[in-house]
């Protein structure tokens, strides 16, 4: 009882001669505290960043039609959308890309792909990095030729390599390039492998 009465009415002197409460100084030195460690300490998620950009590809497509292996190259865009996982050096990112209808003679062919790629990326200055990672894709090849009695539509399902160079234009913005390997996951589909270059422009918000 002495100690409780003793505690709530001590007093102590401030940096100003004044007398406070026991209670007010130990309030003031908790809150003072906590601030000092909200400050040394900030919130992981408020470093974390989306992504979207937009790509030009150029890409190899290695085809098997009746046995037999040939090179179809085409050209397309992707738009891509991505998000930190935790860290600025790692992250995810879905790519949606078309390439829309293209003729050779009297063949005619169309390729549409999704993909979803987890990346490692890191900087060897304050201008110029790179990214590393894999990821899994699903690619929808359309291929028609009725002189030649050749008629596709695949679905592939398919697993993929990239690796890209990136320079920052600013904090927000980005430019690079980006090679991509894709590599059919069955064996019952024309559309066998590919060998994508795209250039890249990226936003960070």
């Amino acid at each position: 009882m002495f100690f409780s009465f003793f505690s709530n009415t001590s007093f102590a002197a401030n940096n100003d001669g004044e007398e406070i409460r026991y209670e007010e100084l130990v309030n003031q030195l908790t809150a003072k505290r906590k601030a000092s460690i909200s400050r040394s300490t900030p919130d992981t998620l408020d470093n974390l960043k989306i992504h979207a950009g937009f790509g030009l590809i150029g890409s190899a497509n290695s085809v098997n039609i009746n046995g037999s292996n040939s090179i179809k190259y085409q050209n397309g865009f992707q738009v891509s959308l991505g998000i930190d996982l935790f860290s600025p050096e790692w992250a995810s990112e879905v790519d949606m890309r078309n390439f829309g209808q293209t003729k050779s003679g009297t063949e005619t062919r169309s390729l549409r792909e999704f993909d979803l790629k987890f990346m490692n990326r890191a900087m060897f200055n304050s201008i110029y990095g790179y990214r590393l990672g894999a990821g899994i894709g699903n690619r929808y090849l359309k291929i028609e030729d009725e002189r030649n009695d050749i008629s596709i539509n695949d679905n592939t399902p398919c697993g993929l390599m990239l690796f890209g160079l990136d320079s920052m234009i600013n904090k927000n913005m980005s430019v690079g390039i980006e090679g991509v390997f894709h590599s059919s996951l069955i064996n019952r589909t024309a559309d066998r492998n590919s060998l994508d270059m795209t250039f890249r422009l990226d936003t960070y918000f």
